[in-house]
């Protein structure tokens, strides 16, 4: 071994050595020398005493209601901000609230009781033609779908569905080939 090599270093080449060779018995041999020759995982030396003379402390020390961190939604209660957009939601609201009954009585001017009756039996006329619409259609699908069950049942129909199935498989198949017939790796260097 030469001076200021890792002495993992020769443990590893014998490994890929080995691997190159195709001597699977001395590449395993290798590999497990090398795992073997490496350092324990292991925490450092008192680490476990620490920790737990940490969360000693933490449940000793007494919790008092302004040690507690807020959550983000008590820092955002307690910005003067969002106290500010409250505020200014509660007096627009109060406004609004003054002038309801005035809108109110405009909007009964506009429109009356007969209004609408009117609009809820033309929509109630509406959606019953769009579902007799969606009915006609499910039944035309259903009629399209019944008349394909039955002519894929038969023997010749099943047949026929084979031998599309056959042909576009093939057919995909000759393409694909032919898509990548002339290309090669010839311009890529070789690894050895």
């Amino acid at each position: 071994m030469r001076t200021g090599q890792n002495p993992h270093d020769d443990l590893v080449s014998r490994w890929l050595e080995a691997e190159h060779e195709g001597a699977d018995d001395a590449a395993e041999a290798a590999l497990l020398e090398m795992f073997e020759s490496l350092p324990p995982l292991a925490p450092p030396a008192g680490f476990a005493d620490r920790v737990l003379r940490r969360v000693a402390l933490e449940e000793a020390a007494p919790v008092s209601a302004g040690a507690r961190q807020p959550g983000m939604l008590g820092r955002l209660v307690r910005s003067r901000a969002f106290r500010f957009a409250v505020a200014c939601g509660v007096v627009v609201t109060a406004f609004a609230l003054l002038w309801v009954p005035e809108l109110l009585l405009v909007l009964g001017r506009l429109v009356s009781l007969g209004d609408v009756m009117g609009f809820g039996a033309a929509s109630l006329v509406d959606l019953g033609r769009w579902l007799t619409l969606a009915m006609r259609i499910g039944e035309w699908f259903l009629t399209l779908g019944k008349a394909l069950a039955v002519s894929l049942l038969s023997p010749a129909a099943l047949k026929v569905t084979a031998a599309c199935l056959a042909i576009s498989g093939i057919s995909i198949a000759v393409l694909r080939d032919l898509m990548t017939r002339n290309r090669s790796w010839s311009y890529v260097d070789s690894m050895r």
